[in-house]
């Protein structure tokens, strides 16, 4: 019988030594698989203070490369590790170095970057609290390969690097980043609109999978959402014309909690004479009238995590509104709107991570 000869005769080591004075250990030679390889597998143990990859290759590596192509199959096992060793431990330690070697029977190649040579990829003063909350088991579909995984990935990047910035415009949009990579990896289609349709209406039907996002809005008032939102504004700009009373309609009819009906009472007159030119006017006044009571957190959470953030998200990116820089009070209806907006939209993302076997 003639054996397969194995090919892979360069081992690279990479050891990133973190700040951290405890050896706890995080993760025990999980098995990773890398593009390109259908039966081989990397080696990653996560300590507290020691996070180590073992990979066999059968190429030749340049190790400085390693940190400047960010699309390379070590880099990408750096990042998952980290993204686990993060979410496991909830505490910005910084990295002290990181050693890449490469062994045949001997060592025969080394690169050290040194502190004062690392981009950290979380500050140190970050606070990575909410991590607590993702399961780590779970989690672990960061380490595996293909379009969803990445889409995982990809978004917990986001996630983390939303947990600090250096403003309340740049804290949310890599909130919504995060979103967008979630729902794009899992909502079946490379549009928005059908993904936020995705997404709203697995949440309305598996109210159970996102406990922490509904006990955020559980707690969401009418007066909240009258201070935290522009909501006139909202409905000029999604429903600006009498072409689309139909969809403004539509979008009152769906929402049944008593909450959104109040808001929706109170400013139904910004579209009034539209409605009523359409014949829908009773209609949605009766709507209203039914649902006075009715609580609905799963009907909330989508349309403020969702067509709400959407919209406040477009503000942001398509320039609409001046640099955030540029708005010289420390406090304003526009950044105070987006910092409420991130307290939810984590959670959503969070009980999405959650869930990611489901889809």
């Amino acid at each position: 019988m003639t054996s397969v000869r194995n090919t892979r005769t360069n081992t690279y080591q990479i050891t990133i030594d973190m700040n951290s004075d405890s050896s706890h250990l995080l993760l025990e030679k999980e098995k990773v698989p890398y593009p390109q390889s259908q039966s081989y597998f990397d080696e990653v143990t996560i300590k507290e203070n020691r996070i180590e990859i073992v990979a066999k290759r059968s190429s030749i590596i340049d190790l400085k490369g390693i940190f400047l192509n960010h699309q390379s199959a070590l880099y990408r096992q750096i990042t998952k590790a980290l993204i686990y060793y993060y979410c496991a431990t909830q505490t910005p330690w910084q990295i002290k170095s990181i050693k890449v070697q490469r062994f045949g029977k001997k060592k025969l190649a080394e690169k050290i970057l040194r502190e004062n040579d690392i981009r950290q990829a979380v500050s140190a003063n970050t606070d990575l609290s909410v991590l607590k909350n993702i399961d780590l088991e779970t989690l672990k579909l960061v380490f595996s390969e293909g379009e969803k995984a990445h889409g995982y990935l990809f978004s917990i990047t986001y996630l983390i690097k939303s947990l600090y910035a250096g403003s309340k415009n740049a804290t949310f949009e890599n909130k919504w980043k995060a979103f967008n990579a979630i729902y794009k990896a899992i909502g079946g289609s490379t549009t928005d609109f059908v993904c936020h349709k995705f997404i709203r209406e697995d949440l309305i039907e598996n109210a159970a999978c996102y406990p922490l996002i509904l006990n955020k809005i559980s707690k969401i008032s009418v007066p909240d959402i009258r201070e935290n939102t522009r909501w006139i504004k909202f409905i000029h700009n999604n429903f600006s014309t009498i072409k689309k009373t139909d969809a403004f309609r539509d979008f009152i009819l769906r929402n049944e909690d008593h909450r959104l009906v109040k808001i929706a009472s109170d400013t139904l007159g910004v579209r009034e004479s539209n409605l009523k030119e359409k014949g829908y006017f009773e209609n949605v006044i009766e709507h209203l009238k039914k649902h006075e009571k009715t609580v609905n957190d799963p009907h909330l959470a989508a349309t403020l995590c969702i067509k709400y953030a959407y919209f406040a998200r477009n503000k942001l990116i398509h320039a609409e509104n001046i640099e955030s820089g540029f708005r010289l009070a420390p406090l304003n209806k526009e950044e105070n709107e987006l910092t409420w907006l991130s307290g939810m939209l984590v959670f959503l993302i969070i009980d999405l991570i959650n869930n990611c076997k489901r889809f």
